[in-house]
């Protein structure tokens, strides 16, 4: 008797327990895989009973630097699933919602998901609210760093809907995960402009010949710092990419612009059905739509804008020190110009300037080129090969010895007589001058054309060589005044014997840039083959000059030297007090590694990175200016500060991808990390002292 009393006392305690275990809120503990102990997950119900519907939460804990997916994990990547099994009963769906994501380049491959914390909101829809429930399958999760691991959580959680008492820490980490969702909001409500997202407008469209989607959004308040992602839930889409968008916002209105694209080649979105998610500050939505064809572009005073930013760039590059030795060229020519041949001139100088608008219009072509197969864009990125800068060198260097005498080409005489009959007057070698000045430019061209050249290597084919035909209009602008208007190269003195001077003055010109042409090949070759070619090529020149003219002009041009180098000296150091003597560079820069810079942030240090490169000439003015010169240079080695430097100079598809995850295609670039700016502050093109400390200040919260 007494056993079964104990029996029963002891079946009742079970039975207690059991029922005390239902009636709390279940969840199912940490549960990690041996296998891939850096990713823990846990699912916990709220408690909350709604109809047929339980409220739970999915916690994915990721450590360091690994990283998970969204739904659309971009270029690279696994989104996580959940495969329930029958095994699973009273269960009629499980409802997964996605937190909104970030974006993560890795490698130059674009990808799209979640790091350290996620929550992501679950809804069980049951089938009898009345009746015990187990839910039982696999979660299967990608996690990656530069590694990806596929990796299996066994999930097996039972409860009874009647018995389920509230938890609040868990209700309340589900609200905060649901707020992190995008509202859904329907098109209808947006043509109604009745929705609480405030958005008025959605259009999209497909672009089958460029294989890019557009879309257009408004909003009644306007836009801060957008980001907007594409995916949709069609398996026929299920191997298609779609790049970062290039954003551009004008107003109330933003347009963003994706290449699509999949392993199998060419795909066809069109009427494709999509969900377009944007995300701001204080907005998140997700809405649903279909691809159209109409023709979406960038608001009329944005594209306008962007076309004069690149006239008057294109302008200015006539002064800079890339291209002031071709004008020398030019200017050179005229001198030997009377004044009754004004029509000579004038087809001269339009011959330049053709040379300068085809050249911009083949750098588009190239570029175009390079962005339908697929290829890392860039400006500047000939300068990164050392067959194209071993070309210039070539070129400047028969530009040199033609300007100083060296050498005269001598035609057939029937060919002479043909050119006379036709006017030709080498009007092919004008037109090679100003193709040359555009080649050259290049480097110099940073400060002027940066937005110029980002908007159109992001946009449409039409806009891009738009874009870049207002780069050659511009800086074909001086030549194009000439030609309209002779007289004005006409007002220069007679010819005379001061034109031999300036003619060595502008060949030394042109020898100069050669040289800083071959000092570009130190990254290839080396510093001694670098200045072994420099003083062959110094030694080449001073020969052939003692023989042509004799000794008399060798001293004249060694005079000439010396007494520009000591004009510059002298200038230099009236001058020091602009722009001082830069510091010898003992900052520690190391390497840029954008998972680094997350990890010296969550430390709490400050992170300044410089995107830089060699043959670029406003990298240099920044670096002589502003990062040797205090207090910029102590601040940069002070204590819990981190400098970075991405180097340019020759390809890097980690750094290409870095500077275009920033919707940037050119150096230099800055930014400032740290943990009040952990998405961090970008500095102008052309740095001053007092915003690079500003950034450091702000970057550290102070």
């Amino acid at each position: 008797m007494s056993f079964l009393k104990h029996f029963f006392s002891s079946l009742l305690f079970i039975v207690s327990l059991s029922s005390s275990a239902f009636a709390q809120a279940p969840e199912t503990g940490w549960i990690t895989n041996f296998n891939h102990l850096p990713v823990k997950v846990n699912l916990q119900l709220t408690g909350q009973v709604q109809e047929n519907t339980v409220n739970g939460i999915l916690n994915v804990d990721l450590a360091k630097d690994w990283k998970t997916y969204w739904r659309s994990p971009g270029e690279g990547g696994v989104a996580p699933t959940f495969e329930w099994t029958d095994q699973s009963y009273n269960i009629d769906t499980v409802d997964w919602s996605w937190p909104t994501p970030k974006r993560y380049p890795v490698l130059g491959v674009e990808t799209v998901g979640y790091k350290d914390q996620i929550h992501f909101p679950i809804q069980l829809q049951l089938k009898d609210p009345q009746q015990v429930s187990r839910l039982k399958g696999t979660l299967t999760l990608a996690s990656c760093t530069t590694i990806c691991v596929l990796t299996d959580y066994e999930i097996d959680l039972s409860f009874d809907p009647n018995g389920l008492s509230i938890n609040e820490d868990v209700a309340f980490a589900y609200a905060q995960a649901a707020s992190s969702v995008p509202i859904l909001v329907d098109q209808s409500a947006i043509k109604a402009q009745k929705n609480n997202a405030n958005i008025t407008n959605i259009i999209s469209s497909w672009d089958q010949f460029n294989q890019e989607v557009s879309v257009q959004l408004s909003h009644q308040i306007g836009w801060g710092n957008p980001d907007v992602f594409i995916d949709s839930n069609d398996p026929e889409l299920e191997n298609v990419f779609f790049s970062k968008p290039i954003i551009s916002v004008s107003g109330k209105q933003v347009t963003a612009t994706f290449n699509a694209s999949s392993w199998g080649g060419e795909v066809d979105l069109s009427n494709a059905n999509v969900n377009i998610t944007v995300v701001d500050a204080d907005i998140a939505v997700e809405v649903a739509t279909t691809l159209g064809n109409q023709t979406i572009s960038v608001v009329g005073e944005s594209i306008w804008s962007i076309f004069l930013v690149a006239l008057i760039g294109g302008l200015i590059l006539n002064i800079m020190p890339c291209v002031l030795p071709v004008l020398g060229m030019k200017l050179s020519s005229v001198l030997g110009v009377d004044g009754s041949q004004r029509s000579q001139v004038r087809k001269q100088f339009l011959a330049s300037s053709a040379g300068i608008i085809s050249s911009f219009w083949l750098l588009a072509l190239f570029l175009l080129v390079l962005k339908l197969s697929g290829e890392a864009l860039g400006w500047g990125i000939q300068f990164q090969s050392p067959y194209f800068i071993t070309f210039m060198v070539i070129v400047t260097a028969i530009f040199t010895a033609n300007m100083l005498g060296l050498f005269e080409i001598q035609l057939p005489s029937s060919m002479q007589t043909w050119l006379a009959t036709k006017g030709g007057h080498s009007y092919l070698g004008h037109y090679l001058q100003g193709m040359f000045a555009t080649l050259l430019a290049t480097p110099c061209s940073a400060p002027f054309l940066g937005t110029a050249v980002a908007f159109a290597l992001g946009a449409s084919a039409w806009q891009l060589f738009a874009v870049f035909t207002a780069l050659g209009l511009g800086m074909a602008l001086p030549w194009l005044l000439i030609a309209l208007f002779p007289s004005i190269a006409l007002l220069m003195p007679k010819p005379g014997k001061w034109m031999g001077t300036i003619k060595l003055v502008f060949g030394l010109l042109i020898l100069a840039t050669c040289l800083w042409l071959v000092s570009l090949l130190s990254s290839f070759i080396g510093l001694l083959y670098t200045i072994l070619v420099a003083a062959l090529i110094l030694v080449i020149f001073a020969v052939l000059i003692l023989k042509k003219h004799g000794k008399r002009l060798f001293f004249i041009t060694f005079g000439i030297f010396m007494i520009v180098a000591a004009i510059v000296l002298i200038v230099g150091s009236l001058t020091a007090k602009h722009w001082a003597n830069p510091l010898q560079d003992e900052i520690t820069w190391v390497p840029l590694n954008a998972q680094l810079i997350e990890q010296e942030v969550n430390k709490g240090n400050v992170v300044f990175v410089d995107v830089t490169a060699k043959w670029c000439v406003t990298c240099k003015a920044n670096k002589i200016g502003v990062l040797l010169q205090n207090p910029v240079y102590s601040a940069l080695q002070e204590d819990g500060v981190i400098a970075m430097s991405g180097d340019w100079t020759v390809r890097s598809d980690s750094v290409t991808a870095y500077l275009q995850s920033f919707g940037r295609y050119g150096v230099p670039f800055n930014i400032v990390y740290g943990p009040a700016a952990p998405n961090g502050i970008e500095l102008s093109t052309i740095l001053n002292s007092e915003d690079v400390l500003n950034a450091l200040q702000q970057a550290k919260g102070q």
